[in-house]
């Protein structure tokens, strides 16, 4: 990747990031862009809905049901912007079907405290780590151990969205996304902006008050061990 100013290309390592940067903004961000367009003119369904009307009555089975018929908590756009300000690389789907699942087995309990938004936050939170502990889980498997394509049948779009760019096969991207997420936030952040969206060098060396070169460096540094994590020989499966 080249920075887009007239500074010399070799500040940045390059890399040919569009496809990934489209493709990592379709996983985690999709999700806002679906959940728009499902919105309609109930007036339950903006910031004053009533939750009780989906959350109330029945088990959880049919509180699911209804929670998936046109998003009216307006779940994935949580789940989007959630990902995105953490700088994760999570299957936004998968998200967003887990934490229906905690909705679901959680609504008896809720009684409108903490506020519902707030409370709403926190399921997607919770479901999140659930994701991040599953896939620190099996991220050293062999491929033979976890599905034909090498990739968790969940999380595909979301593994080749960082192998596409960096040119890593899909039997490896699954514990190459897993050492992304669990980089420090500052790093995950400045790959995410920098490699896979594109974004101006100088411009976010301004905003975040950093030297160009250094911003730069950060990002030569995690591309490099992310390759490196990619190099590895995952385990053999025990017989």
């Amino acid at each position: 990747m080249t920075s887009r100013s007239r500074r010399p290309p070799s500040r940045l390592p390059t890399t040919d990031t569009p496809r990934g940067a489209e493709a990592s903004r379709d996983v985690r961000l999709g999700a806002v862009a679906r959940g728009d367009a499902g919105q309609s003119d109930d007036p339950d369904s903006g910031t004053a809905l009533d939750w009780r009307r989906y959350l109330c009555g029945g088990g959880p089975s049919k509180v699911i049901l209804r929670l998936a018929q046109g998003d009216p908590l307006g779940l994935r756009r949580v789940v989007g912007v959630c990902l995105a300000q953490r700088a994760l690389l999570l299957d936004a789907d998968w998200v967003h079907l887990r934490t229906m699942t905690r909705i679901a087995m959680a609504a008896r309990s809720y009684e409108g405290l903490p506020a519902f938004a707030l409370w709403l936050e926190s399921q997607v939170a919770a479901a999140v780590e659930e994701v991040l502990d599953e896939e620190r889980e099996f991220a050293d498997m062999a491929p033979s151990m976890y599905g034909p394509e090498g990739c968790s049948p969940h999380q595909p779009a979301v593994h080749r969205a960082l192998g596409d760019p960096l040119g890593i096969d899909p039997d490896v991207s699954r514990r190459v996304c897993a050492a992304f997420n669990a980089l420090p936030y500052q790093e995950r952040h400045t790959f995410d902006s920098l490699i896979l969206r594109g974004k101006d060098l100088d411009q976010m060396a301004v905003v975040l008050g950093v030297s160009a070169s250094r911003l730069a460096r950060r990002a030569r540094r995690i591309l490099d061990h992310l390759l490196v994590v990619a190099q590895k020989s995952p385990p053999e499966p025990q017989p």
